[in-house]
């Protein structure tokens, strides 16, 4: 949303205390009686509300011999208040409201469109969507609808209101017991039935409940209680619905059991669906937009199979981010949750058939009864997973050669993936290119790691420790890690490790996390060429590196030199930025001090800087670097 548009957003709330808010300021409606107007018109829906009806509203059976004078006057008060987005129309025998197809927020509106959507995924066998989506809708309320308006208006209207409430709150109780989480939802149905004791259907869902939580002598308890309550207050025997399901108490009946464990969402019985997902970082931080962004295409109506690509350098958080993601969704896939680490960044990569021979006995294929050609369990995997609703989280692959036969061929099911490479040859993907952390959500990741009262202590040192970090996570949370393991060190003296460029690298080793492992597999994976450009990029300087510079280094023509940086930045081993009146090739910091060692080492030299370019810089010939210390 534009600045300008925030800038001229109204809301209208009637979920609780009538309210409106522009900009996201309050705007002050008056008393009961605008409030009354106002809310009469917006529950109108662009119908025309008469005198007579507001009258009724405002004053009930007693109105003043001033009441039409009166209601243009709140009317009209209504029509200032409100901005010229909205128009309050004299339209007789009474007033209209008018309101834009954009800019204007409702919040009763919004509960009802989240109903709407969370009522069709319970109906469509997905209890995990329908739970979330209803949590959503139930979320808007914020008290007692139509709180602040007169009385005969709030008779009128505040129980339709909250029964479309209650019938949602009951819609997610059964999302919740078809996920299995009767003993959570226990208290709140006690609660509820306090509250609302002749709801016959929240007595069904404590039924149901207990009798899941192993307790069949409460559920039937339950339902003497709910016969007891009918007869006293109503004179009636519960309905047929209460009836029958004491009757399969009684028996034990199947039907008492969620549906997702009897079977699977398609309704095949089976096994229990897979669930492997490894679990998400507990100091996960940042990334808001990525993973909402995940969440929304993972949890969408999908028309086909949804594929989606988290890319980035190594140690920038790519598996940290998918598993977050695949976690807030894992209830949209009912089928299971599957990860599998392909190796790709490594030396021995997992091969496509025996990633499918994997895949195939989660699946419930019986040891020993896998195919055996890469294309007979292409073809039995994609039957398998056919018409299921199944999460792939695909860790680390090497690329589009290795990715393609797990993808899955069908709607409903979605395949997370990470990789080093871009996978740009895959089919139309959604793409999530990760980038370092911003500085704030860095010292944020540092502070939850080395201890919030140690960096309050030395916020210098904790910012240099940041600096040195350059927004990689993986650097970050080893560097956290060894603050946290020596406790007596100041983070000065981490800081200034990490601040001689010699040692930062070998300073950012904890246990079995290591930076410089990291990049050393991924630099075996690279072509020859490719690691010799990279190396000799580091050799010209903290810059963006222009291609005609590059040339120069590397003993090569301009377009071949291109060529070579524009394979290391889709490799996400450099990115591309705009310099100079053009764009460059720039290295990520730790990057550049990496590639500077193998320069040194693999080439017998330390580079000399070059001067930022004003024009084009001379050539640097290849193996003539000179040594500078």
């Amino acid at each position: 949303m534009s600045a300008v548009a925030a800038e001229d957003s109204l809301t209208l709330n009637l979920l609780g205390p009538i309210e409106a808010h522009r900009g996201g300021e309050p705007v002050d409606l008056g008393g009961a009686k605008p409030r009354t107007v106002l809310a009469a018109l917006l529950l109108a829906r662009s119908r025309v509300v008469p005198d007579t009806e507001l009258t009724a509203l405002l004053w009930g059976e007693s109105p003043p011999v001033t009441c039409s004078a009166q209601i243009h006057t709140y009317a009209s008060r209504v029509r200032r208040l409100l901005g010229p987005a909205v128009t309050v129309e004299r339209r007789r025998p009474g007033y209209l409201l008018r309101l834009p197809d954009q800019g204007v927020g409702i919040d009763l509106l919004t509960f009802r469109q989240y109903a709407a959507r969370g009522a069709a995924a319970l109906t469509g066998g997905t209890p995990g969507t329908a739970a979330r989506v209803l949590r959503q809708a139930l979320g808007v309320w914020r008290g007692t609808a139509l709180g602040g308006v007169c009385d005969p208006l709030a008779d009128l209207e505040r129980d339709r209101l909250e029964e479309e409430r209650l019938t949602t709150l009951e819609q997610r109780l059964s999302a919740d017991l078809e996920l299995g989480r009767h003993a959570e939802v226990i208290p709140e149905l006690m609660a509820l039935i306090a509250a609302h004791p002749l709801r016959e259907g929240l007595r069904g869902q404590l039924m149901t409940a207990l009798y899941r939580s192993g307790r069949q002598a409460d559920a039937l308890a339950a339902y003497r209680a709910a016969r007891a309550t009918l007869a006293e207050e109503l004179g009636l025997e519960p309905c047929a619905e209460l009836q029958r399901l004491h009757q399969a108490l009684l028996t034990g009946h199947p039907s008492l059991l969620p549906r997702t464990t009897a079977t699977t969402a398609t309704g095949r019985s089976g096994p229990p669906p897979p669930a492997e997902l490894p679990p998400a970082p507990a100091d996960f931080t940042g990334r808001e937009q990525q993973v909402a962004r995940l969440t929304e295409a993972l949890t969408g109506e999908l028309p086909g199979p949804a594929v989606h690509t988290v890319t980035g350098m190594p140690g920038v958080g790519k598996t940290a981010l998918a598993l977050v993601a695949a976690h807030r969704v894992a209830d949209h896939y009912p089928d299971g949750q599957i990860h599998l680490d392909l190796r790709g960044s490594g030396p021995d990569p997992l091969h496509p058939a025996d990633a499918l021979g994997i895949l195939l006995r989660l699946l419930g294929v019986p040891e020993g009864r896998t195919p055996g050609t890469l294309d007979e369990r292409v073809r039995a995997y994609r039957t398998r997973i056919a018409g299921r609703r199944l999460l792939l989280v695909l860790d680390d692959a090497a690329g589009e050669r290795q990715l393609r036969p797990l993808l899955p061929a069908t709607g409903g099911s979605a395949a997370l993936v990470t990789s080093r490479a871009g996978l740009h040859a895959l089919d139309g993907p959604g793409r999530t290119p990760l980038g370092p952390m911003s500085a704030a959500d860095a010292r944020a990741l540092f502070e939850k790691l080395a201890g919030r009262s140690r960096v309050s202590a030395e916020p210098g040192a904790a910012a240099g420790v940041v600096r040195a970090c350059a927004g990689l996570p993986l650097a970050l949370r080893v560097a956290g890690g060894r603050a946290a393991a020596r406790p007596h060190w100041p983070l000065a003296r981490l800081a200034d490790r990490l601040a001689e460029p010699d040692r930062t690298l070998a300073e950012l080793t904890l246990a079995d996390l290591s930076l410089t492992d990291r990049l050393w597999t991924a630099y075996r994976g690279l072509d020859p060429r490719s690691r010799r450009a990279l190396r000799f990029h580091s050799a010209l300087g903290p810059h963006p590196l222009l291609p005609h510079a590059a040339a120069g280094a590397l003993g090569t023509d301009p377009d071949r030199a291109e060529e070579l940086l524009a394979g290391l930045a889709e490799a996400h081993w450099c990115e591309v930025v705009r310099w100079r009146g053009g764009y460059g090739y720039r290295l990520h910091p730790l990057v550049r001090l990496f590639a500077r060692a193998r320069l040194a080492e693999e080439e017998g030299t330390v580079p000399l800087p070059l001067p930022v370019p004003h024009a084009p810089a001379p050539a640097v010939r290849a193996g003539a670097v000179r040594h500078t210390g």
